[in-house]
């Protein structure tokens, strides 16, 4: 009798190993599928995006502005002015690209398009804030120069970009976005597109960035 106990717990043992063998083969061939399945799910995925991704409006900001027709101006920072009334240092280029600027109860930031009416840096501002463009012509400006801003700038393919009249101002057009300026003697179609394509809706310089030109 002990000699037919030990015999079946041998047998026992031996199965054990058997069935902890085949578990283990059977959990290296899941492994293994798992693993040809997530590489070809990852190669579909980035065979999509490499499609997909060309044709998306995306782009990706740095810090760094390379050099252009543009010129950077100090920063002397930004703060909600209660009315335009309210003294506060002078802005460190003009147009104003950057410091305090009014709110929305003020009218500000200014609709976004074309403008015959002159606005006040204190609320032109509050555009650039929000990672916008303003192209400021001439209070006197030709007006063919106006219709060429106008027909260029001024459509569904143009977001987020003021054009709109500036009177203390030696130049024929002036961009400005937050911290940078840009002078033209001339309507400059290329130029101009730079300096959008450049700083509209630039995270890394605008105080706040929000798109069409509200806060959240």
């Amino acid at each position: 009798m002990e000699k037919n106990l030990n015999k079946n717990t041998k047998k026992y043992k031996k199965n054990i190993k058997k069935r902890i063998h085949r578990d283990k083969r059977q959990k290296t061939k899941k492994l293994r599928k798992y693993l040809a399945f997530s590489s070809i799910t990852a190669v579909g995925l980035l065979f999509i995006l490499g499609l997909v991704l060309p044709g998306l409006p995306l782009q990706f900001w740095s810090n760094d502005i390379p050099d252009g027709d543009w010129e950077y101006v100090s920063n002397m920072g930004w703060g909600i002015l209660p009315n335009i009334d309210v003294p506060h240092d002078p802005y460190t280029s003009t147009p104003a690209t950057s410091g305090p600027f009014l709110d929305e109860k003020w009218g500000c930031p200014v609709r976004w398009g074309f403008h015959d009416d002159v606005f006040a840096d204190e609320c032109t501002l509050s555009n650039l804030a929000r990672g916008g463009i303003i192209i400021h012509y001439k209070n006197d400006a030709p007006q063919e120069v106006i219709d060429q801003l106008k027909n260029a700038f001024v459509g569904a393919n143009v977001s987020e970009v003021t054009i709109a009249p500036y009177i203390d101002m030696d130049n024929l057009i002036t961009l400005t976005a937050w911290n940078y300026i840009d002078r033209l003697n001339e309507f400059d179609k290329e130029r101009i597109w730079k300096f959008i394509d450049m700083f509209l809706n630039n995270p890394s310089l605008s105080p706040f960035y929000s798109k069409n030109g509200h806060l959240d």
